[in-house]
């Protein structure tokens, strides 16, 4: 009875201290494997691929030429299409309405861009999402990269929004060339051009709610910093405004740059979180100064090979927390989080996830067994595996 009467008491306390803002609750995770050998293990997707209204991963790797998904809670192993090279990225939207998402996959990558075909698919569902599915080839970029689903002008559709990584006439280690960002409408699949000023390297695309309203704005991430791409107008009169945020690392390419970004909260607060230079060593923290001007501050430089980033708030407190991979080989595999201790940003905690257990290249945030709490999935790359991480803290 008075263990009891103490924990309770402790639960109150913790709770009396976090809502007053004096600190962020720790974060206790238990790691599932859903998929043990996925040799390369590069890029992930978490998506309710079977109408059950469970998220299910999907796991990709360009060392094989299957496409996989891992059905929750199960993960059972279904093939979506096989026979596909150099599978690099994809992005999912329920295209048709049928309450299915189609799956836009990018194929023949790499990181020679004579070599590089980047080829662009639309994959669709032949009845049970279970079995094959049907693969349309949209268009040939070469060095298609990254992708991503965003309403650009506020319609209620959204398109597909592709960032090839390099330029066709760019070579190492400065790839030197400017590489386009383009997008495609689903009633024509189109190209279309949304930025032809990025230089070097282009590496992540992400989709944000920059500004009040129906339409999403994108975030870049590449030699030439943090990019914000702003649609303006409707239709065929669609224009674009393209302004630089932040500079990132400031180095001789190709240590330069920023290696992806995302935009979190801490309470009524907007930050972006970034790996800085591409494939780089430091976690950044953008703050806004009252200026408007992004502040940047470095609060991890531990990283072997940094890749992407995630944020999600874990602990409940208001304040996003943020996901950062290291897929370096050896002792350095692992990730690591970091609790924001303030809302000014000033102040993070970090902790270790599955230290020498995951080296991870790619990452995702949802709540994958419908607790109401932030899960973590990565999928590694030296490790070769695929796992979900569940928060179980308060339990």
């Amino acid at each position: 009875m008075r263990r009891f009467v103490h924990h309770m008491l402790m639960t109150r306390l913790c709770f009396f201290l976090l809502a007053a803002g004096a600190f962020a609750a720790p974060v206790e995770f238990r790691p599932h494997v859903i998929e043990a050998n996925i040799p390369g293990g590069y890029a992930l997707l978490v998506v309710d691929l079977n109408k059950d209204g469970k998220p299910d991963v999907i796991g990709l790797t360009s060392r094989i030429t299957e496409l996989a998904w891992y059905e929750n809670p199960s993960w059972e192993r279904h093939v979506l299409v096989g026979q596909m090279t150099g599978l690099v990225n994809l992005a999912a939207h329920d295209v048709n309405g049928d309450g299915i998402p189609e799956l836009a996959v990018e194929s023949a990558f790499s990181m020679v861009a004579a070599k590089s075909e980047g080829l662009v698919w639309l994959l669709e569902p032949q009845g049970d999402p279970r079995g094959r599915w049907k693969p349309r080839q949209i268009d040939a970029l070469t060095t298609s990269h990254h992708l991503a689903w965003a309403d650009i002008d506020g319609d209620g559709n959204k398109e597909l929004i592709n960032a090839p990584l390099i330029g066709p006439k760019a070579l190492p280690p400065r790839y030197e060339d400017r590489v386009p960002l383009v997008y495609y409408r689903s009633a024509d699949w189109k190209r279309r051009l949304v930025d032809d000023q990025l230089t070097g390297v282009l590496h992540r695309v992400r989709v944000v709610q920059w500004l009040p309203g129906r339409r999403e704005q994108l975030l870049t991430a590449g030699f030439d910093g943090i990019v914000l791409h702003e649609a303006e107008g409707k239709g065929d009169k669609i224009r674009w405004k393209n302004t630089l945020l932040a500079k990132g690392h400031q180095e001789e390419p190709p240590r330069a740059g920023s290696s992806d970004v995302r935009l979190g909260r801490l309470n009524k607060r907007r930050f972006l979180a970034s790996v800085e230079p591409w494939h780089g060593h430091q976690v950044v923290v953008y703050t806004e100064d009252a200026a408007r001007l992004w502040e940047r501050k470095v609060i991890f430089d531990q990283l072997v090979e940094g890749h992407e980033v995630c944020v999600g708030d874990f602990n409940g407190d208001g304040r996003d927390d943020i996901v950062a991979g290291d897929r370096g080989k050896g002792k350095v595999a692992s990730a690591h989080i970091f609790f924001a201790q303030d809302d000014a940003g000033a102040r993070w905690d970090h902790q270790v996830l599955d230290h020498l257990g995951m080296s991870a290249s790619g990452c995702a945030i949802a709540d994958l067994n419908n607790d109401r709490r932030l899960d973590i999935v990565l999928i590694g790359g030296a490790t070769a595996n695929l796992k979900w991480y569940e928060n179980v803290s308060g339990r």
